[in-house]
């Protein structure tokens, strides 16, 4: 096999790895059958573990040696450091982009606005986050900044699951998010630098509390559930040691 045929193998084997993660497909925290996936994909172990490997570099795998590979799990720590800095660089490239749309820029994002409304409305998760993330990228690429645009890319990949928690605990959500769109939309149709800055970013903050309200809640769910478990296996093992007495 070919150098070149052997690095088109590992992206192609990469990007359905990336699309079952970021799809919820492969769960987080979930461990991966490397055999079975080299299966399932036709290939040998050897694609698979240099995808697996590109995978951990941008933050969706973790390898753990002698015990296996395993699907990011979800985490506050990771939520905030991640849209903190998502929040300071779709500022800055909604900032750089307000001047620089084109009127063709501005059909696009009243199509896509129009189709979002269309995908809420029948809770189309699928196609509303394909049609949302389409929705920014139109104006950041506006910006004329490759490498924003391409850091801003790959914190999104990274996201990817927390939006995608985010709609199915908040089904509301979707909908709700039209009017910050609309808001944007009106933004970029005045070329107004500060008001789709101020909108992007409170957009992108907005994500952030609604996310830390349902994984704090969830938490302390199980942080209580674990608590009751080992008050249960305290009681147990009491009353094993009195009936041996």
């Amino acid at each position: 096999m070919s150098n070149l045929h052997q690095r088109t193998m590992t992206e192609q084997v990469m990007a359905r790895l990336r699309d079952m993660i970021l799809s919820g497909e492969l769960a987080p925290g979930s461990r991966l059958d490397q055999n079975e996936l080299a299966r399932r994909f036709g290939v040998s172990l050897v694609p698979l573990r240099e995808a697996l490997a590109r995978l951990q570099s941008r933050g969706l795998v973790r390898i753990v040696p002698h015990r296996g590979v395993f699907v990011e799990s979800l985490s506050v720590e990771e939520l905030l450091d991640i849209y903190q800095v998502r929040e300071a660089l779709e500022e800055l490239a909604a900032r750089l982009a307000a001047p620089r749309l084109t009127v063709a820029d501005l059909a696009t994002l009243d199509r896509l606005k129009i189709e979002m409304e269309q995908t809420a409305t029948i809770d189309d998760f699928d196609a509303f986050l394909d049609l949302h993330r389409e929705f920014h990228f139109t104006i950041y690429r506006a910006a004329g900044r490759r490498h924003l645009v391409q850091l801003i890319a790959q914190l999104w990949d990274l996201s990817a699951r927390y939006r995608r928690f985010q709609l199915y605990a908040f089904p509301e959500r979707a909908r709700a998010s039209l009017f910050e769109i609309q808001a944007i939309l009106d933004a970029c149709h005045r070329r107004d630098p500060d008001a789709l800055a101020c909108m992007v970013r409170y957009k992108v903050h907005q994500t952030v509390v609604s996310l830390l309200d349902v994984m704090q809640r969830e938490q302390t769910v199980a942080s209580l559930v674990n608590g009751k478990r080992i008050e249960k296996q305290q009681a147990l093992g009491s009353t094993g040691e009195d009936a041996g007495v």
